[in-house]
């Protein structure tokens, strides 16, 4: 058992170098004899991964099996990813191939120099306030693409996917029936208002007190306070009539120094709104308003 536990980590050694090197591939300019070596490479660690799981299955207690099985899963999905990986960038190239022959005939156009835009897949972290905004992107950009095939879908959903998303996801081989199975699942999880709204309010209330004058931390309580806020709204919570509630919250969120200026600020504001607030914090032109009758606190109009 030794030396299969051995060969393992020989193999994922391999695995792992291969992984980054064709990572680079596709940030550089290739040939088909390149993406042909690499085939090969996939190839021969394929056969290894394999052997290795046949022998490391058979040879471990069943108390071990489930852990080795989930580890050897792992590395199968590696080779798929990589083995979709070459299949585009040979796509690519034929593509190439062929707008450039098709410019040709047109003019006398060198076009070996153009590249066309990358498109950056959104990252859902399993976080339930990224859902809608993840949601959207992804599909906008690969799930209603009609020139991917929907085992490739799939593959790029994989890769954009973090934590426990991944994990639900990880079981799943990478085929087109498998696509809408994987979104679907996706879908159950994470379609869900009660919990976004939950994590949107839990976010909202959480954020830390600031010890002392910040202009970041102070930017960061408005900008985490904003995207409760749209996402709120996105999911039709009235939070327009939230604002007493929302400067309740806020003001046991900022220095003291901070809050006595505002405290002074608004004595005669019965119910300030939260724009005021946003523009006391963040605001130049109503920073001059606001501490005009404090001088010594004109610094902050800096923020």
């Amino acid at each position: 058992m030794d030396a299969i536990l051995k060969q393992k980590k020989i193999v994922k050694g391999k695995l792992t170098r291969l992984v980054s090197k064709i990572d680079d591939l596709q940030n550089q300019a290739n040939s088909e004899s390149i993406i042909e070596v690499y085939e090969k490479d996939v190839n021969l660690i394929d056969t290894e991964v394999n052997n290795l799981n046949d022998n490391l299955l058979s040879t471990c207690t069943d108390e071990d099996f489930n852990g080795y099985e989930i580890e050897m899963h792992a590395l199968f999905s590696k080779l798929d990813t990589l083995k979709i990986i070459l299949k585009e960038e040979m796509k690519k190239l034929v593509r190439n191939d062929n707008n450039t022959n098709a410019c040709q005939n047109i003019a006398n156009t060198n076009v070996n120099n153009l590249k066309l835009p990358r498109i950056e897949l959104p990252v859902f972290t399993s976080n339930y306030m990224e859902w809608i905004s993840f949601r959207d992107l992804f599909l906008a950009s690969v799930g209603n693409n009609n020139t991917l095939s929907d085992s490739q879908k799939l593959q790029y959903l994989k890769l954009s996917v973090k934590g426990e998303a991944a994990t639900l996801l990880q079981s799943i081989q990478i085929t087109n029936y498998n696509y809408q199975k994987a979104w679907n699942a996706l879908t159950k999880r994470y379609e869900n208002e009660a919990e976004i709204i939950n994590a949107a309010l839990i976010k909202l209330v959480s954020q830390p007190v600031l010890k002392q004058e910040s202009a970041s931390g102070l930017r960061k309580i408005i900008d985490t306070t904003q995207q409760c806020i749209d996402t709120l709204q996105i999911l039709k919570q009235p939070v327009e009539h939230w604002d007493t509630l929302i400067i309740f919250l806020l003001r046991g969120k900022l220095d003291p120094e901070t809050l006595r200026v505002w405290t002074r600020t608004n004595k005669q504001k019965k119910n300030p709104s939260f724009a005021q607030f946003k523009s006391f914090v963040l605001s130049g032109g109503d920073c001059n308003r606001f501490f005009s009758q404090v001088p010594e606190r004109k610094n902050i109009c800096s923020l």
